[in-house]
């Protein structure tokens, strides 16, 4: 069975992050194996504001439009991503507005275009992500923070409901599950919100495992199934939203090592209920945002640079048919 019966069985979704530049070259082999294999999809950067909307008056709606008409041709569930990234993906006209009216305007204009050209054709939307980058000292203060206050996230989420009263809205955050001052702010936040009755669906955990290069600790399923179960103890929907786990260049049991962390922090996000979703920020390691920042020999997905399966793949799909049998059972 593929990941995307395995995950239709057990009620939940499998996705992966697309590159528009490989998307728009009309690569066949690429296309069928995300609709082969995935459910759902996540825009790498064409929904990013910096590349759908880099002038007040200018939209590149080609890549969005793209994926959008692909994931309805092959059934598949889109995510959105993503309105507000503090820290990154945003133009200047953005990062360099000096008046609090002047941006909440522009991030009106921003969500009621977005939202309307969308048609109801994206399902749920991280409508924040990584508010917390502040926290670990490599970025500095944002816009929105210097602004519009601490308590932004409470007037986007209130903004994009008004928007779209239909559309999932989410916050996804980074590195919550190895970095454990980062997780209990970002749980105190979320409870706040949740408390204040904001129009917040769900919570996504990226779930890049990039350690031992520049994650702060190893990967830690039991801290990541805590994690997941805090905030659904809050009534949210989780997802783990932007999943790939480095290989070491040169040890020659690698890819086994891999397999078993992918099986286990996947079972072990699964193994909570509210945990409706896993994506992985790539289809195969012949497209990858890892081959920049890393080097190109960390194999970071499930599938090799020829398209074939690792042995990530089964350890994943194990997991999946674990999280089937479970639901099936009720």
């Amino acid at each position: 069975m593929s990941l995307r019966d395995l995950a239709a069985a057990g009620g939940i979704r499998v996705g992966a992050a697309v590159s528009d530049t490989v998307f728009a070259s009309g690569d066949e082999d690429y296309r069928s194996l995300l609709a082969a294999e995935f459910n759902s999809v996540t825009a790498e950067r064409a929904m990013k504001w910096m590349w759908i909307h880099p002038e007040p008056d200018l939209w590149e709606w080609e890549a969005n439009d793209e994926l959008n008409r692909f994931a309805a041709d092959h059934e598949m569930q889109v995510r959105g991503h993503t309105v507000v990234w503090p820290h990154w993906g945003t133009p200047t006209y953005i990062t360099e507005c000096e008046d609090a009216g002047a941006l909440r305007q522009y991030l009106t204009d921003h969500l009621q275009r977005l939202f309307a050209r969308w048609g109801g054709a994206v399902a749920r939307v991280d409508v924040v992500n990584e508010p917390l980058h502040w926290l670990e000292g490599r970025h500095a203060e944002s816009v929105w923070r210097t602004l519009l206050g601490e308590d932004y996230l409470a007037e986007v989420l209130a903004l994009a409901h008004e928007v779209d009263p239909d559309i999932e809205l989410w916050i996804n955050e980074t590195h919550t599950d190895v970095i454990p001052d980062k997780h209990d702010l970002f749980t105190r936040t979320v409870a706040d919100l949740v408390e204040r009755g904001l129009p917040l669906h769900g919570i996504g955990i990226q779930g890049h495992q990039l350690y031992p290069d520049f994650s702060p600790g190893p990967p830690d399923p039991a801290r990541l199934h805590r994690g997941v179960s805090t905030f659904a103890d809050m009534g949210l929907e989780v997802a783990i939203t932007e999943m790939d786990i480095l290989a070491h260049p040169t040890d020659s049991d690698r890819l086994d090592v891999q397999a078993q962390l992918y099986g286990e922090l996947v079972d072990a996000a699964l193994s909570v209920e509210a945990c409706r979703e896993v994506t992985f920020w790539g289809v195969s390691d012949a497209h990858s945002w890892v081959d920049q920042h890393f080097g190109p020999d960390r194999a970071p997905l499930l599938f090799d640079r020829d398209g074939n399966p690792k042995p990530a793949y089964d350890a994943v799909a194990a997991a999946f048919a674990s999280r089937a049998r479970r639901a099936n059972a009720v």
